[in-house]
């Protein structure tokens, strides 16, 4: 914990350079050439502006000056190109006397957006931009600059839509906090590993405490940002099984690990007055009805919830296609800010905690309405580093921490200390990255979902077949 921290203190903001340079690797094979041309993203051309700056060789890097005449913005990202990196590249941005640092994919290879948005203040006309690399070779050629400029409103009514417990708190602590949002989780978080396997060993009754706890902790954690339970909710459906409810909307699905099909056990742990406390079958039918009652309660102004195109967990896909079909029912018209908590096999964010946030790499076309980068001050991630410890599912069970010296008990397959993967080290960044979509927008990105979705099925029905 005290490393942690501490290298959130170190690294969050901007920062004076220091530091000894580093040699970057040769350049890669030709094999990776297609890679290297490739850029998934596509902007919407009428929701950014972009200038085209030339990136000029210095011993440990690349150097660009910034243009004289831009028009406001919020967040500003840069497009370089990789031509060949190692394991755990990075870069440090500097103006003057202030830097930001931001990790790289291991063996990146092609376009990759740097932001630039920890530097806003000091990214004057005429500014001298340094980039210096580490482990990661980029190119000295034209590249583009792309400004957003969202005029987003954040006093406006916030609803934060978290398909698990703790997944608003990973994705927009930083966003929700302080301000007049709602915070509402879909699943009552009972499924996962046997955390508390020592303490009750019959499945349905592990997973049934396990549920009630995190639903516990959705409820009464975003406290801590303050927002009081009054403005949160957990609807209490089951962990793990929204794509089956979706695929049979009518049918009542029972939990994983037991019988049980009805979510008001686990909606005792609402004190909101936002859903029912009534029993209430596990179909999908019901939870876009839920979804709806939410929307029309809330009534709000910012939407935020998970992009199913780059978010791979099926809960965090379907939560997006029930809250989209909710919003057919309803009239209002906010703005989309979406997110994805699980990419890259749980990697990215890449670098340790206070480093800079930036689009992920992919492999698939992925069109872009804007991107918002919002800044999250040390003393803010702080406070959302600890919310994320309160959460029962991130910390160790009560066995573990009896047991947590020892060389020789095993660990459990998401124990949630792993390096790679942990949100410790993921979540509590300089910035909250979300994608921006109008209402319009935000149903396409679902449709493009489904359709791969959907085209995969087709695939896996007919493998079966044969």
């Amino acid at each position: 914990m005290i490393v942690i921290v501490a290298a959130t203190s170190r690294i969050s903001g901007a920062q004076a350079p220091s530091g000894p340079q580093v040699n970057v690797p040769p350049a890669a094979s030709a094999a990776t050439a297609a890679r290297y041309e490739s850029d998934p993203y596509e902007f919407a051309a009428a929701d950014s502006v972009t200038h085209v700056i030339r990136l000029s060789r210095i011993a440990d890097g690349v150097r660009f000056t910034w243009p004289r005449a831009v028009t406001p913005w919020d967040t500003a990202l840069l497009a370089v190109r990789s031509w060949g990196a190692k394991q755990s590249p990075w870069v440090e941005v500097s103006v003057g006397e202030f830097r930001i640092q931001q990790y790289l994919d291991s063996n990146a290879v092609g376009v990759r957006w740097l932001n630039l948005g920890g530097l806003r203040e000091q990214l004057a006309a005429g500014a001298e931009v340094i980039i210096r690399t580490h482990a990661v070779t980029l190119e000295a050629e034209a590249a583009t600059l792309r400004l957003f400029d969202n005029h987003l409103d954040l006093q406006q009514r916030i609803l934060v839509i978290a398909p698990h417990p703790d997944d608003a708190e990973i994705a927009a602590f930083g966003l929700y906090a302080d301000r007049q949002a709602s915070v509402v989780t879909v699943t009552a978080g009972n499924a996962g590993d046997m955390n508390y396997r020592a303490s009750v060993s019959d499945p349905a009754e592990h997973y049934s405490l396990k549920g009630y706890l995190r639903a516990v902790d959705s409820v009464t954690i975003p406290w801590q940002g303050n927002i009081p339970p009054e403005r949160t909710a957990n609807l209490g459906y089951f962990d793990g099984r929204l794509d089956a409810m979706y695929l049979a909307p009518k049918q009542t699905i029972p939990e994983v690990y037991g019988a049980n099909t009805d979510v008001a056990p686990y909606r005792r742990a609402n004190l909101s007055k936002l859903v029912s406390s009534a029993a209430r079958s596990n179909t999908w039918q019901h939870l876009v009805e839920d979804l709806v009652q939410v929307l029309r309660k809330v009534n709000p102004g910012i939407v935020v919830m998970p992009d199913p195109r780059l978010d791979t967990h099926l809960d965090h896909e379907f939560t997006s296609v029930a809250l989209d079909q909710a919003l057919e029912q309803w009239q209002g018209n906010p703005i989309f800010l979406l997110y994805t908590n699980h990419t890259d096999s749980n990697h990215y964010p890449y670098g340790p905690a206070g480093s800079v946030v930036s689009l992920p790499p992919g492999e698939a076309h992925l069109s872009m309405q804007k991107i918002y980068s919002h800044p999250t001050a040390h003393a803010l991630q702080i406070r959302k580093l600890f919310a994320l410890e309160s959460m029962h599912d991130l910390r160790l069970s009560p066995d573990e921490q009896t047991t947590c010296s020892s060389a020789t008990i095993a660990r459990r397959p998401d124990y949630p200390r792993m390096p790679e993967d942990d949100y410790f080290r993921r979540a509590p960044r300089a910035n909250e990255l979300f994608y921006v979509f109008n209402k319009t927008g935000v149903h396409a990105v679902i449709q493009d979902f489904l359709a791969h979705y959907n085209a995969a099925q087709g695939t896996r029905s007919a493998q079966q077949v044969h």
